[in-house]
């Protein structure tokens, strides 16, 4: 969708909607009162796909019309680090955040089930089980209870497995394994051996390249050679089991969501939608040239066998029962997501061609 299309369309909802809520009186004209909201981005403007979702959603709510709202979106670390953006929205220190909800894992740990499931369903499916099948409104729920409001504000395809300094050639390999691995991901890894950490981009490369790492998985080829990657690391595995979609949220928090009008609300979540469809389709067009570039440098690309993916899955199963046991929200979650995969599958089973062989 061109910004042109999603003002158009944005334009088409927003007519007639609006109650004034804030502090003066500037939008007379439309019936909204001009509010003012501080957004801080995880990723910095530069990033592929990433970075240049933030930027598209900053421009695309500067391009709607009639919100009478002030929106600055600051770039990654201005105002906190990527890290804390859940606590600072949830105490009100900033409007809103820009992120990726399996970094809350530890805080929330349902809100993985709404960004990331290993071995879950892809983007076309996560997205249909939130807009269509409870999932945002269960989401919305739980949040609820840490002030904030969650947007979805962006969707990746399939991530890479990640960058390894040594080839893995069985599950024992990965015994005593120094990883980053965000979310579920990372701590189906520790239930394999692997030592699991969570750090933020800006440091990986510096980690990988001194051994304080002995792999990391991070984002989409195109997004891991902005980072370098493949300078310090040459076995780079494919496919992304631990995040088959990866949906982005924006948090807000929620008495600054609360003071929003109908109508504002309405803009916020349009210019999200506008900003997944672009998401979706810049992150799916630009990841073969990266492979061919990855390549020429020498990095050798790597498929996991059928036998450590069912050694994953295994350990996927075992995490996901634990937790679900130990935790009734993320039980909540994962059962209501499971139970929407499994009402769409007699259509979804049959309604894909399965790949061409070569």
């Amino acid at each position: 969708m061109t910004r042109a299309a999603a003002t158009f369309l944005a334009t088409l909802v927003l007519l007639g909607c609006g109650a004034p809520t804030q502090d003066t009186a500037s939008g007379e004209a439309t019936g909204e009162r001009r509010v003012r909201i501080k957004i801080q981005s995880s990723y910095p403007f530069s990033m592929p796909v990433l970075g240049e979702a933030v930027v598209y959603l900053r421009d695309t709510l500067d391009a709607l019309p009639g919100h009478e709202m002030d929106i600055k979106v600051y770039d990654v670390d201005k105002l906190v680090k990527p890290l804390q953006i859940f606590d600072a929205v949830s105490a009100g220190k900033i409007d809103a955040g820009l992120s990726f909800s399996p970094y809350w894992l530890g805080k929330v740990p349902a809100a993985a089930v709404f960004g990331a499931v290993p071995f879950g369903p892809e983007t076309r499916d996560q997205l249909g089980w939130l807009y269509e099948g409870g999932g945002l409104e269960l989401w919305r729920e739980l949040y609820a209870e840490v002030d904030l409001v969650p947007v979805p504000c962006g969707a990746l395809p399939p991530e890479a497995s990640g960058w390894f300094r040594t080839p893995i050639e069985s599950a024992d390999d990965l015994v005593g394994l120094k990883v980053r691995y965000a979310g579920l991901g990372g701590k189906v890894l520790e239930k394999l051996g692997a030592s699991a950490t969570q750090i933020p981009a800006g440091d990986l490369f510096v980690s990988l390249e001194r051994g304080v790492l002995d792999a990391t998985e991070y984002s989409m080829p195109v997004v891991d050679r902005n980072l370098g990657f493949q300078k310090v690391a040459k076995h780079y595995y494919f496919p992304g089991w631990h995040q088959p979609a990866s949906i982005m949220e924006l948090i807000v928090h929620k008495p600054v969501w609360d003071g929003l009008s109908d109508g504002q609300r309405t803009t916020i979540e349009t210019a999200c939608h506008a900003t997944t469809i672009f998401q979706i389709a810049r992150g799916v067009s630009v990841q073969a040239e990266a492979l061919a570039a990855f390549e020429a440098d020498g990095v050798t690309i790597h498929t996991w066998s059928p036998e450590m993916l069912d050694v994953m899955r295994n350990a996927t199963e075992e995490l996901l029962a634990e937790m679900s046991a130990e935790d009734p929200d993320f039980a909540r979650a994962l059962d209501s997501q499971r139970s929407y995969l499994a009402r769409q599958k007699p259509w979804s089973t049959i309604a894909y061609p399965p790949p061409a062989a070569n």
